[in-house]
C-alpha cells in the first residue's frame, strides 16, 4: 500500500463559460467508490437542469488497488471525461473525484474546445480545492500510571530530539483516570521506532497497544 499519497484538501469549485456554455465543476477528497458515487449523486441534485454530468474519479479500493473510471454523459468520446482524469494524473492527485455539470449554450464547441473547457474547469476547482499530502497511518492505544506520564509527554513534545523529529505523528486524545491513556496516530513506517522511543521514556513500564493501516491523515 502507496504510504503517502497526494491528495485534495477540502471542496473545490470551478465555474468556466464558454460561447454561451457554462461549466460548473466540483471536486472533492473521497476515499472510497461509494464516496464518488455519492458526491455525482449530488451534483446531480445541485444541478437538476444542466445537460450532462460529465466525471472522473480515481481512489484506492478495499484491495489497496488505485481506481480511475470516468464518463463523458453523451459527450463525444474522450473530449470530456478523460480530459478530467488527466487533471488528476498530471499532478499525482489520488483519492479524489470532480464533477462537472454541464449547461449547453447552443453553440457547437467541437472536440478541441470541449476538452479545453473540461481540462479548464477541473483545473479551476482543484486549484480551489488545495493540494495536500496524507500519510497512511497506524492506531497506537497506550497505557501507563502516572509516574511514567512526565517522561513519555517530554519525549513526545520535544522539539530537540532529532530521533523523534524525523517521524511523523499525531496525538489524538490523552485520558487521565486511574492509569494515563494517550490515543495517537503514527505513519506505518514510523510506528516501530515510535514504540521503541515510548517504551525506552518509560523504562518499560508502559503497554501499547496497534491497530495497524486504519487510515490516513494530513501531513
Amino acid at each position: 500500500m502507496k504510504e503517502i499519497i497526494k491528495t485534495l484538501n477540502d471542496h473545490g469549485v470551478g465555474i468556466y463559460d464558454e460561447k454561451r456554455s457554462s461549466f460548473i465543476a466540483c471536486s472533492a477528497p473521497i476515499s472510497s467508490e461509494e464516496e464518488a458515487f455519492n458526491f455525482i449523486k449530488d451534483m446531480k441534485g445541485w444541478h437538476k437542469k444542466a445537460d450532462h454530468y460529465v466525471y472522473a474519479y480515481t481512489v484506492y479500493d478495499e484491495e489497496n488497488a488505485l481506481i480511475s473510471r470516468y464518463s463523458d454523459d453523451r459527450e463525444p468520446q474522450g473530449t470530456a471525461g478523460q480530459p478530467i482524469l488527466g487533471v488528476f494524473q498530471s499532478q499525482n492527485i489520488e483519492n479524489a473525484a470532480i464533477v462537472v455539470a454541464r449547461y449547453y449554450g447552443g453553440t457547437p464547441l467541437g472536440a478541441a474546445g470541449l476538452t479545453r473547457a473540461y481540462r479548464k474547469v477541473a483545473g479551476i476547482a482543484v486549484h480551489e480545492s488545495g493540494i495536500i499530502h496524507k500519510v497512511l497511518y497506524d492506531e497506537l492505544f497506550i497505557t501507563m500510571d502516572y509516574s511514567m506520564y512526565n517522561n513519555v509527554n517530554y519525549m513526545l513534545h520535544s522539539n530537540t530530539r532529532a530521533d523523534l523529529m524525523s517521524l511523523k505523528y499525531k496525538i489524538i486524545q490523552e485520558e487521565f483516570g486511574e492509569k494515563i491513556r494517550i490515543h495517537m496516530y503514527t505513519a506505518v513506517a514510523d510506528t516501530k521506532k515510535m514504540c521503541e522511543l515510548l517504551k525506552n521514556a518509560a523504562l518499560g513500564r508502559i503497554s501499547i497497544r496497534i491497530e495497524e493501516k486504519k487510515g490516513r491523515y494530513k501531513i
